[in-house]
């Protein structure tokens, strides 16, 4: 029995027409039996007792059972067993035929078994019975081959089928004949898997699977539930189908569902009556009905009934039953939710060209692989569009027409999810259409004035209705994106960029961008103003932290801390987030609070950046507004050590003289002035006269008087240079001026200073006052004013550097007339 292999592709076969070729081919096997056996052997003779006793029983049960002999009561696996035991007795051509048959029956049983019993058709189940029995065309296969040849001589032949029961049916059911036959079951092999299993585990009450209408929730669920009804580890003894399909799409466009079952009331009733004919009662009867009866209710397309009423349905049911569910959207709670994706390319390809061959598109069926994956692609690989294809390129159109124009699938798929959207939801996909990119969920908070709980919601919301993809674990946490999906962006027509609403999300984007722009171009490294993010996903967060640090300099606290807030949530551990709190904390005189923050704050960073900033800040409330500089140094100096830069390097110097250490501090602050200019150089220069005027003083305490004058004249001389190039001004002139009160302190408790070494620097001292006495602060004027005095007393009245200071003297007293000392 050579096999042509060649007939696979040239006839098209239904579950009807494979039902035909099977029978044939059985009825061949029944003949040989009347034919050989029969005709000279006993009925006891040719069949065991418990073949007879199986045959016997259909016959019976058979209305029209007495007008056929019992032979026709067999089917494929007995008849073929019968006939090998009594091989013998078989014409020579036949014995060997059968012989050879052996493993054609092995695997034309478990076919057999789906054809018959309304099973889901595995992917091959066509191809192979053909290429079976297609060898068959001897004397004793003259059915076979008959029928062989019918089906080659006229695809459009359609025989009468009728569905029956499996004997071996041991679970109630009313599960629906697939409507795939054509392709069988394609691909999904990891999602029945996984549903199969959590529906023998029976862990979860409620299980829904979710997806855009057409994806293949019907089909993944009809194909696993036949899969439970013939498992030898079913835990369900009932399994209730019911579907609230109410139209579908065809070629021609969308057709309603005559006698569609509507709404919960419609469900319970048509529940009920499969399990009794005169079923009219309520959700309780039906609940009194499956008492004890561990049962499976699959409800398809759920969407079309209200999730509320189906709540109430669950509760009112025994917990022997579990629930399944399809559905565009779900019930948004109890529910288990599976969200079914497309199918691969591979498998989306497969099911092109198979569909195609069953609908003669012989054109589809052998495009080259490129061009199929081009066309499954444009339809995203969604089994319906697939199928959709098919079916108009069937009935005339122009392919490339079709996939341009799919506003009619569209509309099937997703119109009456998107109608049933909350306004805010809707809100969310303007935005993504007219951004059309990808968006970050905290991003959201920068283009719309929406809550977060608001965006969590319509996260939720459109995930649910497979209109956006979350690329993160769990919808809705920081750091996810959304984006349409294929077919909702399809559907979406872009929205008027003129419209108050877009034109804000525009706007705002505008901002958003140029700040983030201006923010990398600074090269400054310590600037409470730059933040400083880990990655570009933070970009969201460093844009609402620049817009609150903004509301807080125009002292809108309230404002500034609701930014920061809404950054917090959606980056909780980006150090830069509680740091910007305390810069607002800070500006605003909450010290404790800034000081909590900056901690966080370096709890969080992880990059050098981040940690000089916190540092830095932190380092400036403790020195500057606790006045705890021994507290403060450890953090200017991590600073200092990560970023030596001007502004870390004179914070470090200031607070190590704070801290009493004017040696290293004054180090610090030259080396601070050595690279300063302009503005930078003044704020420096009269940090380093302080720096002296308070080492000046250390000595004093010490009674060092020498030292004390050396210093503090050493500090004047610093700063006057700044004075020299026209840079004072009253901070500056108030830093010198305390230098001149410790250098002239000093010469008043000790007189001996006077000389020839200290008039150099008497004159720089009486030039200062004369030329800055406008720019000292009062007091500073009247306590110089009268320490001088005590010094001049003290002083030759003959000498030069006398009338110098007499003329300081005079001066700040502000030119007022008064006799000489």
């Amino acid at each position: 029995m050579a096999v042509n292999v060649g007939v696979i592709h040239e006839v098209r076969m239904s579950r009807a027409r494979l039902y035909i070729l099977i029978d044939s081919f059985e009825q061949d096997m029944r003949f040989a039996i009347e034919a050989h056996l029969l005709d000279h052997m006993d009925e006891e003779a040719v069949f065991t007792s418990k073949e007879l006793e199986a045959m016997r029983s259909k016959q019976a049960q058979d209305e029209s059972g007495q007008d056929a002999g019992i032979v026709h009561y067999l089917d494929l696996s007995p008849s073929y067993d019968i006939l090998l035991r009594h091989k013998e007795l078989l014409p020579t051509d036949l014995a060997t035929d059968l012989k050879l048959s052996a493993s054609i029956i092995s695997q034309l049983v478990p076919i057999r078994h789906r054809v018959m019993h309304g099973r889901p058709l595995n992917i091959n189940d066509q191809a192979t019975t053909v290429t079976l029995l297609s060898p068959f065309t001897g004397q004793f296969w003259t059915n076979t081959h008959y029928i062989i040849n019918k089906l080659r001589q006229d695809p459009s032949w359609e025989p009468v089928f009728e569905r029956t029961l499996s004997p071996q049916e041991r679970t109630l059911h009313n599960l629906p004949e697939a409507d795939y036959d054509e392709t069988s079951f394609i691909g999904r092999k990891v999602e029945s898997a996984w549903l199969l299993a959590a529906l023998r585990k029976r862990r979860n009450p409620i299980i829904t699977i979710t997806g855009e209408g057409g994806i293949g929730k019907t089909a993944l669920t009809l194909d696993v539930a036949y899969r439970l009804v013939d498992s030898d580890e079913n835990p369900y003894e009932a399994i209730l189908w019911v579907s609230l399909k109410t139209e579908k799409l065809t070629a021609s466009g969308v057709e309603l569902l005559r006698d569609a079952v509507r709404g919960i009331d419609d469900t319970i009733q048509y529940l009920g009556q499969t399990l009794t004919n005169d079923f009219s009662g309520s959700a309780t009867e039906l609940a009194d009905a499956l008492e004890g009866i561990e049962c499976l209710i699959i409800i398809d397309n759920l969407e079309s009934a209200n999730g509320d009423e189906i709540v109430q349905l669950y509760d009112i049911l025994p917990d022997s039953v579990t629930f399944l569910f399809t559905s565009r959207v779900g019930i948004g709670q109890l529910e288990r939710r599976y969200a079914l994706p497309a199918l691969n390319d591979s498998e989306a390809v497969l099911l092109l060209r198979k569909f195609a061959s069953a609908h003669g598109q012989h054109k589809l069926t052998k495009l080259k692989q490129a061009d199929a994956l081009e066309v499954v692609n444009s339809l995203r690989c969604s089994p319906l569009a697939i199928r959709w294809y098919v079916l108009a390129a069937a009935s005339g159109a122009i392919p490339t027409d079709v996939l341009k124009n799919q506003q009619e699938l569209l509309n099937f798929c997703v119109q009456n999810v998107h109608e049933g959207l909350s306004e805010n939801s809707k809100a969310v996909l303007n935005v993504l259409r007219a951004l059309d990119r990808r968006i970050g969920f905290d991003e959201f908070a920068v283009l719309t004035d929406l809550s977060i709980d608001d965006l969590r919601m319509v996260t939720q919301e459109l995930t649910r209705g497979s209109l956006v993809s979350v690329e993160s674990i769990t919808a809705g946490q920081p750091g996810s994106k959304l984006a349409l999906t294929p077919t909702a962006r399809l559907y979406l027509k872009k929205p008027d960029h003129s419209g108050t609403f877009i034109a804000e999300v525009l706007r705002r984007e505008r901002q958003y961008k140029t700040m983030l722009e201006a923010s990398l171009s600074t090269t400054k490294s310590v600037d409470p103003r730059i933040i400083n993010p880990r990655s570009e996903s933070d970009s969201p967060a460093v844009f609402m932290l620049q817009r609150a640090l903004k509301m807080a300099y125009t002292g809108n606290a309230e404002k500034a801390e609701e930014l920061v807030g809404r950054a917090r949530t959606f980056n909780p551990d980006f150090s830069e987030v509680h740091r910007v709190s305390g810069d607002i904390q800070s500006r605003f005189a909450r010290y404790e609070s800034a000081v909590s923050d900056y901690q966080t704050a370096l709890s969080f960073a992880s990059t050098d950046a981040a940690i000089v900033i916190a540092s830095y800040q932190l380092a400036s409330v403790f020195g500057y507004r606790l006045h705890i500089a021994n507290v403060a140094l450890p953090h200017a100096e991590r600073a200092f050590e990560l970023a030596p830069n001007l502004d870390t390097t004179t914070l470090y110097g200031k607070i190590l003289v704070w801290t009493g250490d004017f040696e290293a501090g004054h180090l610090r602050l030259r080396e601070a002035l050595s690279g300063a200019t302009g503005r930078d150089r003044l704020m420096i220069g009269t940090a380093l006269a302080n720096a002296y005027s308070r080492w000046g003083e250390s000595f004093m305490k010490t009674h060092s008087y020498a030292d004390a004058f050396a210093k503090s004249t050493e500090g004047l001389l610093s700063g006057w240079e700044l004075t020299n190039y026209g840079k004072a001004d009253q901070k500056l002139s108030a830093a010198l001026a305390e230098c001149c009160i410790v250098a002239l302190r000093a010469l008043e408790h000790d007189s001996s200073l006077h000389g020839d070494t200290t008039d150099g620097h008497l004159s720089k001292i009486a030039s200062f006052l004369v030329q800055s006495s406008k720019l000292i602060p009062t007091k500073k004027r009247e306590l110089i004013f009268a320490t001088l005095n005590n010094v001049l007393i003290e002083m030759d009245n003959s000498t030069p550097v006398y009338a110098e200071l007499y003329a300081g003297y005079l001066a700040v007293n502000m030119g007022k007339s008064i006799p000489a000392p």
